[in-house]
């Protein structure tokens, strides 16, 4: 948590504003209607809705409350962005965990697994590359898997730890900017093995 001024503490703010101007308001306006109506039912109905009226053809009323209505609803549509964006940034971060543990399981398994591991994990890779590219980044294609397996290998595992500890790490920036400077490291191998460009 950041606890300058940054992003965090304006959306704390606006947080708090928000609460407050629900707690004050709401239960002011209960309290007072509630007990308006208990004293004199018909009388208390006649004399809010006589008020309203003559509230309401007040020329300040208007603007006012429009104003304060946008205010309100403007700090809940923040809230629900907010909220939005925060459950996008936690799939980022279950991502890059994933692609780290891909990663880290690939290094280990390559040496126990007899024949290619690429064909062997290549589910797994894309499954997790397609998730990544839902999140609008860079991923190679499946021409790395024409690749010889020890080459290949080494660029995916080294393309899932940067990408993936950038992700894990929050640097939705950095992990975009990483991935699309991987690709130089992948055309140099699709080119080094006379694979078509696509």
């Amino acid at each position: 948590m950041d606890w300058g001024l940054g992003v965090n503490s304006m959306q704390r703010l606006s947080a708090l504003v928000r609460y407050i101007f629900t707690a004050i308001l709401v239960p002011i306006l209960i309290a007072v209607a509630t007990h308006l109506i208990e004293e004199q039912p018909q009388r208390t109905a006649n004399v809010v809705l006589k008020f309203l009226l003559d509230l309401s053809e007040q020329t300040w009323f208007r603007p006012t409350a429009i104003s304060l209505g946008c205010f309100v609803a403007g700090l809940w549509v923040d809230w629900l962005l907010w909220r939005l964006d925060r459950s996008r940034a936690d799939e980022r971060k279950a991502l890059g965990i994933e692609m780290l543990t891909l990663g880290r399981n690939l290094g280990h398994f390559v040496g126990r697994i007899n024949g290619d591991p690429m064909s062997a994990f290549r589910p797994q890779i894309t499954s997790c590359l397609t998730k990544v590219k839902r999140f609008g980044m860079w991923v190679p294609d499946d021409r790395i898997f024409s690749i010889h397996s020890p080459y290949a290998m080494d660029l995916i595992v080294d393309y899932l730890t940067q990408v993936g500890q950038m992700l894990k790490d929050g640097n939705f920036r950095e992990a975009k900017r990483d991935a699309k400077k991987s690709k130089t490291a992948f055309d140099k191998a699709y080119a080094e093995h006379r694979l078509p460009s696509t």
